[in-house]
C-alpha cells in the first residue's frame, strides 16, 4: 500500500509530539510534516504534495477552517482531518467535506477510524455513503446513484436517482468522498465518467457532455485532460 504523505498542523507541541507518536503505529504513513500555525501550514503545503492533513481548529494566526476551506478548493484537496478540544466543531468539520474529526486528547482507536476512512478513500473501498441533512432528517445517498454534482453558491446540487439533494461543503471534498468513476469536469461540476453519452466541444475548447437520462453539463476547457482520461479508462 501506498505511503501516506502527512502534514499535522497542530501548535501545541505536547499535543503534536503524541500524535505523531500514534501515527507511527500505521505501516502506510510516510512522511510526516509538521507546522505550529498556518503560516507554516501554507508554506509546507505549497511546496509539496501532501495526501492527508491533520488540522487544528484553533490556531495562534487564525482558524483552522479557514485553511480548511482554502485546502478543499485545491484541484488535488489533500483529505483533512481535525483535531479540536470541542465537540461542536464537528459541525464545521463534516461540513467542509473533512473526512473525520479527532477529540482531544486523541485515542488510537480514534486515529484508526480516522485513518481508515482515508484509506478507504483512496484504495477503491465502497465509498460510505454521503449524508443529506435537512432540518432534523438525515438522508443517505448510495454513491452509486449519483450521476452528477453542480454548484450553487455554497452547495452542492447531488443529482441522484432522479431528485437533487443538496450540501453544504466543497465541491472538491465532496470529489474525494465520491471516490473512483468521478471526474470534475468544470469548477463547479462533478460527473460520473460512464454516464457521459455525448460531448459538444465550442471553439474555444470548453464544451457540454450530456449524460445518460438527458442532462446536460458544461465542460472547461482547464478540465479536458482529466475528462479525457476518464472517458479513455471507462
Amino acid at each position: 500500500m501506498p505511503d501516506l504523505s502527512v502534514l499535522v498542523v497542530e501548535d501545541n507541541a505536547l499535543a503534536r509530539a503524541a500524535l505523531l507518536r500514534l501515527l507511527t503505529a500505521h505501516s502506510d504513513i510516510g512522511a510526516v510534516i509538521e507546522a505550529a500555525s498556518l503560516a507554516e501550514a501554507r508554506q509546507q503545503i505549497a511546496s509539496k504534495g501532501l495526501d492527508l492533513v491533520f488540522l487544528d481548529v484553533c490556531l495562534p494566526d487564525g482558524k483552522g477552517t479557514q485553511f480548511g476551506s482554502e485546502l478543499a478548493e485545491r484541484a488535488k484537496a489533500p483529505a483533512l482531518v481535525y483535531l479540536t478540544a470541542d465537540p461542536g466543531a464537528a459541525v464545521e468539520a463534516f461540513r467542509q467535506g473533512a473526512f473525520d474529526y479527532l477529540l482531544k486528547p486523541i485515542t488510537a482507536p480514534d486515529l484508526a477510524r480516522a485513518l481508515g476512512r482515508v484509506r478507504q478513500s483512496r484504495h477503491g473501498g465502497p465509498p460510505a455513503p454521503i449524508e443529506i441533512r435537512d432540518g432534523a432528517s438525515t438522508r443517505f445517498i448510495a454513491t452509486e446513484l449519483i450521476a452528477a454534482v453542480e454548484s450553487a453558491g455554497h452547495y452542492q446540487c447531488i443529482h441522484a436517482g432522479g431528485e437533487v439533494h443538496l450540501v453544504r461543503q466543497p465541491i472538491a471534498s465532496l470529489l474525494a468522498r465520491l471516490g473512483p468513476g468521478f471526474v470534475r469536469v468544470h469548477r463547479s461540476v462533478v460527473v460520473r465518467a460512464s454516464l457521459v453519452t455525448a460531448m459538444e466541444t465550442k471553439r474555444n475548447g470548453d464544451g457540454e457532455l450530456e449524460l445518460a437520462g438527458g442532462k446536460r453539463v458544461r465542460f472547461s476547457r482547464s478540465y479536458r485532460g482529466d475528462l479525457d482520461a476518464a472517458l479513455g479508462a471507462r
